[in-house]
């Protein structure tokens, strides 16, 4: 090869080079080009299906985790009912088959465990309240029996056989209820009665209080010892308070004469008027207080009476024409301490 060859050899061959150097920084700028116009893209959508995976992994974990818990709440929740069931079973074979009145007292206190912290018993003699047991409450009960005249909030839950919840006060209570209630710190506490009836009449009131006192769990207990109590030979039958109120209130002729619907009417009206009446002492207590000290609560609550009495006669006086005015009871009780002078000579009295 001479030498004219060569030289033309070697101008091709780097031509050649040259040509593969440019077509290769072209290819790689379109792959750069290629890239940073689609990789942002495919980025996010690789991202996106990333944390998609990811959250169905975790709502399916989170899912069996939760039917877990479900599954465990409601085989506790069925464990719960069952040793609820077992335990009043339990009661009423022990409240039936008593022996004497101690029994059947420490039997009915201690079936008030778990659902309220202090409990005591009163039995009904003479419309007087005697105490009987205790449960949680350090110093002896009551030596004397205290009249239901002196006690209104007993007397309230006797006469109506109803759930009553009332303030822990000497006015509600009486002063030696009140003395061996009201122990420690939050005297002015709300406790709970509950009359324990029988077909002669109201046998007994049980108390409850605490921070929280189950009121269906011991509704029902109570109604299980009435009629306990009066089926055994060792219960006592006389001096049970009779249902029928007191003479100076209005009378109902007969509650066992009531259909069903208007019993439960006439429950639901002595409610509304002690939620009435308690509202009212709590929310213008400075206007309660200044009306009993110018024996004239009429004028200062005038307001708060009038709407009252419209709304008990619009629900209540007009459902029914056995129908008592319980909203005057209670307001003569609660606002005038059974002084009906305090509520004022502009009073308009009873609606019946």
């Amino acid at each position: 090869m001479n030498e004219a060859t060569s030289e033309l050899l070697a101008d091709a061959n780097d031509i050649v080079r040259e040509q593969l150097a440019l077509a290769w920084r072209e290819h790689i700028e379109r792959v750069r080009d290629v890239l940073e116009a689609q990789w942002p893209e495919r980025m996010e959508r690789a991202l996106e299906e990333t944390v998609a995976g990811l959250a169905a992994r975790l709502e399916g974990e989170y899912q069996d985790a939760l039917e877990a818990r479900l599954r465990e709440a409601q085989q506790s929740g069925k464990t719960a009912r069952r040793d609820l069931i077992q335990k009043f079973n339990q009661t009423a074979r022990r409240l039936r088959h008593f022996e004497n009145q101690d029994q059947w007292s420490r039997t009915l206190m201690d079936a008030t465990r778990g659902f309220c912290g202090r409990a005591a018993l009163f039995l009904i003699r003479d419309r007087k309240l005697h105490f009987e047991a205790a449960r949680n409450i350090d110093q002896p009960g009551p030596a004397d029996d205290v009249s239901l005249d002196f006690a209104p909030a007993f007397a309230t839950a006797v006469e109506t056989r109803d759930t009553l919840i009332a303030m822990r006060t000497s006015s509600e209570l009486s002063e030696p209820l009140a003395a061996y209630l009201c122990q420690g710190p939050g005297q002015e506490a709300r406790c709970c009665l509950f009359p324990i009836v029988t077909r002669q009449g109201v046998a007994a009131v049980l108390y409850a209080d605490s921070s929280e006192v189950d009121i269906d769990a011991i509704e029902l207990l109570v109604a299980t010892a009435g009629p306990a109590y009066e089926s055994s030979p060792a219960a006592p039958v006389a001096g049970l308070v009779s249902i029928t109120p007191a003479a100076q209130k209005p009378e109902i002729l007969s509650w066992f004469s009531l259909s069903h619907e208007d019993r439960e009417l006439h429950l639901r009206a002595q409610r509304f008027a002690r939620v009435q009446v308690a509202e009212i002492r709590l929310y213008q207590s400075e206007k309660v207080k200044n009306g009993r000290a110018a024996h004239d609560l009429y004028t200062s609550l005038q307001e708060e009476i009038l709407s009252a009495r419209e709304a008990f006669r619009r629900e209540f006086l007009n459902a029914s024409d056995s129908m008592v005015d319980y909203l005057h009871l209670e307001l003569v009780r609660t606002l005038a301490n059974d002084d009906a002078e305090l509520l004022g000579k502009d009073y308009p009295g009873p609606m019946v």
